[in-house]
């Protein structure tokens, strides 16, 4: 009955807070239409890395290609998918927080939990890299608890699928695996001290089969496609040697700031200290945790990063309820009454979790951006066989996804990749003739968008000129980090106020 009542919240909680959500017009993330555009440019028979480009793994890419299969022109798939993950997430978060307590607090903590989730500003929009990631984290933390804590080897089987969660986040987004190399580590230290390595190295081998299973599938596609070199220099090269997030989120370009970030990381590691469980618990989260957000350090990073970090958060029951021995052993756990207080502190998390979704606000006031709507609409109204769409010096609003159109080129947005490659085909497309409409976002805070602006064409005559509400972050701020970091924000709103701007729409048709 929980399972399915976790099920039920998983749905309630995706189609309220997801802009995947069919309560939603549009998603109107530049980071996940790119996704989309490139699944149904799959569909379509261009090949990935050649014919499109995005720096992400291709495993990201087979799974919108999916959802392009079951709509072209929605997010629906995507909105499956997220139900499924959410619903995995809430599961191995109840299982965690059952570890440490047997008390009838621990099921509404994990509906507590999930609602903070997907209502912070870290989930954003939805369709993130590290909103997949949640449930593989959470399965993996559960069981190397079970391991550290309890001494539960996991199954075979369980073994192989954590294997299998590993080559996934491998094939989307790779630098998420130092959650595996602090948690490897710390596993293999405790494993030995108790004598206990012949059970450790059966499941890292189970692991390992599961992730060449996932990987084997993956490198099979790219050898049939005769792109295998593609993939390496798309996925490996560009992310090892050339993607830096240049000049993303508006951070200060000094160097002292990653020690600024570093500083913030660290406070945030000190209530791990006074958490009511074993060292070898703490040693576990401090491999884990640390090192992952640790990684975060060489990058400009962005706000929904700490996303991933939410899976630990299901070890907060022990500030609820204390188990009575906090051995290593894992015996008994107290029962403590769910008092009044903390019931009244629930209700006003939920109450300022929802009051302050952006999400839901904006679509409550009737302020959700639509522009890419209006534009869409001009243009499939003056439909005609030369109706070529390329999103020139932008990043992808969502035009191919409402248009049905298809990008003519390989490089079809600006990225954070400042490549003067990118700016020639650009250049190219636009004077090539072919291109009937140039469709351009200038978001509010200008990221690489001045390395890769371009005037106009004299040839083309503007039709389209809007400018929407664009989701409010701090720019040059002094307290701009602490703000994107900080959960709820009404806390700090004593203190500081955000800075809303607007972003300019705009589309502009090839005249006769």
């Amino acid at each position: 009955m929980k399972r399915l009542s976790l099920f039920l919240f998983a749905v309630l909680l995706i189609t309220l807070f997801s802009t995947c959500s069919f309560l939603y017009p549009l998603n109107p993330w530049d980071d996940a239409n790119v996704y989309m555009t490139i699944g149904n440019a799959m569909l379509a028979g261009k090949e990935l890395y050649v014919d499109i480009f995005d720096h992400k793994g291709p495993v990201l890419f087979f799974l919108h290609e999916w959802a392009g299969m079951l709509s072209r022109g929605s997010f629906v798939g995507i909105y499956l998918v997220e139900i499924v993950c959410c619903y995995f997430y809430l599961l191995y978060s109840w299982k965690t927080m059952r570890l440490f307590s047997s008390s009838s607090l621990v099921f509404p903590l994990t509906l507590l939990l999930g609602l903070i989730t997907y209502t912070s500003d870290f989930f954003s929009y939805g369709d993130s890299v590290e909103e997949f990631a949640l449930p593989i984290f959470a399965h993996s933390l559960y069981y190397m608890l079970c391991f550290v804590r309890d001494r539960q080897v996991p199954p075979r089987l369980q073994s192989f699928v954590i294997g299998i969660g590993v080559a996934l986040l491998f094939w989307m987004k790779f630098n998420l695996l130092f959650f595996y190399v602090g948690g490897l580590l710390v596993v293999a230290v405790i494993a030995w001290r108790r004598n206990q390595m012949p059970q450790f190295w059966t499941v890292v081998l189970w692991a390992f089969l599961g992730f060449v299973a996932v990987t084997a599938g993956t490198l099979a596609y790219f050898v049939v496609h005769g792109t295998l070199a593609a993939l390496w220099e798309s996925y490996f090269m560009v992310n090892i040697f050339h993607y830096h997030g240049v000049g993303t989120n508006g951070e200060p370009p000094f160097w002292w700031f990653k020690l600024v970030k570093l500083g913030i990381w660290a406070v945030l590691m000190i209530p791990v200290f006074f958490l009511r469980v074993g060292k070898d618990v703490k040693w576990l989260v401090f491999g884990t945790y640390g090192i992952l957000v640790l990684s975060f350090a060489t990058l400009t990073v962005q706000f929904y990063y700490f996303l991933t970090l939410f899976p630990f958060f299901a070890l907060g029951i022990t500030w609820f309820n204390a188990p009575k021995t906090l051995s290593n052993s894992g015996e008994g756990a107290a029962r403590k009454t769910f008092p009044l207080r903390g019931g009244l502190v629930a209700a006003l998390v939920c109450l300022l979790a929802i009051s302050t979704n952006w999400n839901v606000v904006t679509l409550l006031n009737g302020t959700f951006p639509r522009s890419v709507l209006q534009m869409a609409s001009i243009i499939n109204q003056n439909e005609t066989e030369d109706s070529e769409v390329l999103t020139f010096s932008s990043y992808d609003t969502g035009i191919y996804q409402h248009t049905r159109h298809l990008p003519p080129n390989k490089n079809f947005f600006i990225s954070s990749i400042l490549d003067p490659e990118i700016k020639r085909e650009q250049a190219e497309w636009v004077n090539s003739g072919k291109v009937r409409y140039l469709v351009r976002e200038i978001g509010a805070i200008n990221t690489c968008h001045e390395y890769y602006d371009a005037p106009i064409p004299a040839n083309y005559r503007l039709v389209y000129d809007n400018e929407e509400l664009f989701r409010y972050r701090f720019i040059w701020q002094p307290m701009s980090y602490l703000w994107n970091l900080t959960w709820p924000r009404p806390l700090l709103r004593h203190f500081m106020e955000p800075v809303t701007a607007n972003q300019k729409m705009q589309v502009f048709e090839r005249m006769p």
